[in-house]
């Protein structure tokens, strides 16, 4: 980090004083900025809100490091617990230990792409490099501290002019019908409440997060739809990690979803016996299901059956799949799986199975029936 000359200290009349270097004095002296409190701690909120007022000049000319910029931005932002702790864990581990005394102004859009580069060579914490996602996502981050300082104090800024990575489309590939055959057949002798999420993400394309957070209170029997109202995440404060339980990622995620008949069965007998406000993964009501423990057990559902070893969220992206080749509206499916618009829902998770491609050609046959 820069040095600015910072320094607290306890004062002989009980006060505490703080200081840094805010700039140089004709004959080449520091110039101090001083701040006092009753506590150090006063004293040191103080002194970083003087660092601040000071680093940014109405000039057009912009003196905050980039740690001070972060400091700046996540005071200013409005955001979940969970994008909060996922932001600190970016910014503490990957930003500030190359970038943190940097200049902002002095940042140059090359020096980003290089910083960003090498992130993808040499960016994991325990060796090896990040994916262009993860690179991707810290670009986004830094690029978006950078436009709200730039808005707010009105300083030309090169670094915007960095390119991000293009971040790689994960493929997945849902289940097959005969797949969805065999995990229903394993669910079915017991409609045991804890197989009511592998359930509910097959007929209602509901996430792992939200599953978890479902309550017995979540599904309307008279209507025949669930809510999904919450979603649990495990998020990382500090050097440990926290189960939360929060609204769900954006407000088109809050959404009603009707379910069919048989799936209706199977949760009635499934949720008998536990309490309205029960969490139906657990059966308890003070205790979601940890998301990663529900991946497990889906992965052992998929050994039972023989079937290769998938992540949860296929389950989400099969759901899509056959809502579409069953004919039900883009609109609606984006809907149902809680998409702000149809571009994410057709980009990501519409995958056409080889039955329904051999069916299509069959319709375009130029011969037809002919030969």
């Amino acid at each position: 980090m820069a040095n600015t000359g910072e320094n607290i200290y306890r004062r002989k009349d009980g006060r505490w004083e703080g200081r840094f270097i805010s700039g140089r004095k004709p004959d080449g002296r520091a110039k101090y900025t001083y701040a006092y409190g009753r506590t150090r701690r006063e004293a040191k909120e103080k002194l970083e809100k003087r660092k601040l007022m000071i680093a940014v000049q109405p000039t057009g000319s912009c003196r905050m490091t980039v740690k001070e910029l972060f400091s700046w931005y996540l005071a200013k932002i409005e955001v979940k617990p969970s994008t909060r702790a996922r932001y600190v864990f970016v910014i503490e581990h990957h930003i500030l230990p190359k970038l943190g005394s940097v200049f902002v102004a002095a940042l140059t859009a090359i020096q980003l792409s290089d910083f960003l580069t090498q992130k993808q060579k040499h960016g994991r914490l325990h060796g090896g490099g990040l994916s262009a996602k993860s690179v991707r996502d810290i670009g986004v981050l830094i690029k978006a501290a950078l436009r709200a300082a730039v808005a707010e104090y009105h300083f030309p800024c090169d670094a915007l002019n960095a390119k991000l990575p293009k971040a790689k489309q994960r493929k997945i590939e849902p289940f097959s019908t005969s797949e969805l055959d065999r995990i229903g057949k394993a669910l079915s002798p017991s409609a045991n409440h804890k197989d009511a999420g592998i359930l509910l993400s097959a007929n209602g394309g509901l996430r792992l997060g939200e599953v978890c957070a479902l309550r017995v209170s979540d599904i309307d029997f008279q209507t025949g739809t669930v809510s999904i109202v919450r979603e649990v995440l495990r998020i990382k404060i500090g050097t440990k990690t926290q189960l939360i339980v929060q609204t769900p990622k954006s407000e088109s995620s809050m959404r009603t979803v009707p379910l069919p008949a048989d799936a209706l069965a199977f949760l009635k007998k499934a949720v008998a016996g536990l309490p309205q406000d029960a969490y139906i993964l657990t059966g308890r009501v003070d205790k979601p299901m940890e998301p990663r423990t529900y991946q497990y057990y889906f992965e052992s559902i998929l050994r039972r059956c023989g079937i290769r070893k998938r992540c949860y969220h296929t389950l989400r992206h099969t759901y899509a799949t056959r809502c579409i080749e069953t004919g039900i509206d883009i609109k609606s499916v984006s809907e149902m799986l809680g998409h702000a618009d149809i571009t994410t829902t057709l980009r990501l998770y519409v995958h056409p199975s080889m039955d329904s491609k051999k069916q299509a050609v069959q319709k375009i046959s130029f011969l037809g029936g002919a030969a």
